[in-house]
């Protein structure tokens, strides 16, 4: 896939099938994924439900690689790619951290885990994507893949 950096206010014009993108570690580039998946979603022929799915998805998957995984530091980055197979819609996330075993997370609707303010993320983007892969990457950071089925 080919990426390229974009600079703010920079229109994007989608692909029919496949996006490549490279992010900066900010708060802002978990708004602007959203909204270039979002856009992607729709010319997919995404219904409204799939696309508040996939968004919530990836607003947490990149907001997860750039406040955890790359710690917001400005040198490191966030790779995005959204592309259409034959079984949907496929987005996959990667950063450039240390990585974490994904089960050894902490199970969210453990009733000593239900009050705090932090830890749902994962649990979010498992219920509301037919496929999730997290795996850790050979060099360094994670990598998530995740499928929405049209």
């Amino acid at each position: 896939m080919s990426s390229k950096r974009l600079r703010r206010g920079e229109k994007v014009m989608l692909p029919a099938e496949r996006l490549g993108l490279v992010l900066e570690s900010t708060q802002r580039s978990v708004e602007l994924a959203d909204r270039i998946v979002r856009r992607f979603s729709l010319k997919a022929g995404c219904n409204e439900q799939q696309q508040s799915e996939i968004s919530l998805a990836v607003r947490e998957v990149v907001a997860n690689a750039v406040f955890h995984g790359n710690a917001g530091d400005a040198a490191k980055k966030v790779s995005l790619a959204v592309e259409m197979s034959d079984k949907g819609i496929v987005i996959c996330v990667r950063d450039e951290g240390p990585g974490f075993d994904p089960d050894c997370l902490p199970d969210p609707r453990d009733p000593a885990n239900l009050l705090l303010d932090h830890g749902r993320g994962v649990f979010l983007v498992n219920a509301t994507m037919d496929e999730v892969t997290m795996r850790r990457m050979d060099s360094c950071g994670m990598e998530v893949t995740m499928v929405k089925y049209l």
